[in-house]
């Protein structure tokens, strides 16, 4: 199924009651902020909310693609916007690099966690160019001849870098590492083979490895995708202990009321509850999450504390874009 089928089957899906968010400032449209190029698994995913809300709101809710600088530059848009919750930043866990390396109190300071969207696992995927058929062939692959095997990424620090770093790492190999602005110019090049593995998610990689295009060495995940399941997992794959994924959350100003943030948080949850809305989450690959505020904040506490380890200890070096 196309973006704009999904785009247009959530806008069908109907409207529900308003649920209070952005009384503070009536009439006033909700910016949904999206810190990477149109293309991308944010982008349809934050379109997807953005529709959903407007049906659930009964208000104008306007997507915007501020992307650079490896979500920086939406990031700091949100965290200086006016704090009345009319600006939401949809974005992976960690929005913004400089956080691995600053006290974990600094985030508070900038951005609130309003509400977790959905996770997805990756696909660890190479163009069928490359001579292995397995993880452990492209590890040795990569022993042999370390730094001549690049791996694409959206972008410097993204959740798909990380996750490919930490790997590596793990593997004890050298791969060169390219960066794009965004996943639709690196899936374009993995497919043109200029470069040669990437971690992408499976809404990026599932229909190029059905068709043949691409070849899927494992899901990142615990267990086998039944959309996949010929697709081992890390575990299966000799990785033991390795799991990754990508997970989208969503982020207002600091300072913000707790009475929008509460309000934000039940509309989204509200709308992930839609059977509609997870269906095609679903069908992009993507798990649907929710919860509270708190539940993002100690996800995404947990994550700049496992990177900020890597970072520290000088095994895995991060730069923005």
């Amino acid at each position: 199924m196309g973006r704009r089928q999904i785009l247009a089957a959530l806008l069908a899906l109907g409207s529900s009651a308003g649920l209070g968010v952005g009384r503070a400032a009536p009439g006033r449209p909700l910016h949904v902020i999206v810190p990477f190029p149109p293309g991308g698994g944010t982008d349809v995913l934050g379109r997807a909310l953005g529709f959903r809300l407007e049906q659930q709101l009964g208000r104008s809710v306007v997507v915007e693609n501020k992307p650079g600088a490896s979500g920086i530059v939406g990031a700091e848009y949100v965290a200086k916007s006016a704090r009345d919750g009319n600006t939401l930043l949809f974005s992976g866990l960690v929005p913004s690099v400089r956080y691995y390396s600053q006290p974990l109190s600094r985030i508070d300071d900038e951005l609130a966690p309003v509400c977790m969207i959905a996770r997805s696992p990756y696909l660890v995927a190479v163009n069928p160019g490359v001579p292995a058929g397995t993880l452990r062939e492209l590890v040795r692959l990569a022993g042999r001849s370390p730094g001549d095997l690049a791996f694409g990424s959206p972008g410097n620090a993204t959740p798909q870098h990380l996750a490919t770093e930490r790997f590596r790492i793990q593997a004890g190999i050298d791969m060169l590492h390219v960066p794009y602005r965004g996943t639709g110019p690196m899936m374009t090049d993995l497919l043109g083979g200029q470069i040669q593995v990437v971690f992408a998610t499976v809404a990026a990689a599932e229909q190029h490895v059905k068709s043949g295009r691409l070849r899927a060495l494992a899901v990142t995940s615990d267990q086998r995708l039944e959309r996949l399941p010929d697709v081992p997992t890390m575990a299966e794959a000799g990785f033991a202990g390795f799991e990754a994924e990508i997970a989208f959350g969503t982020y207002v100003a600091a300072g913000t009321s707790g009475e929008a943030v509460a309000g934000l948080n039940r509309a989204i949850n509200q709308a992930l509850t839609d059977a509609g809305v997870r269906d095609k989450l679903v069908e992009q690959g993507f798990v649907p999450v929710g919860g509270t505020p708190d539940d993002l904040r100690r996800s995404l506490v947990a994550e700049v504390a496992a990177v900020s380890e890597l970072v520290r200890s000088g095994r895995l070096r991060i730069e923005a874009a």
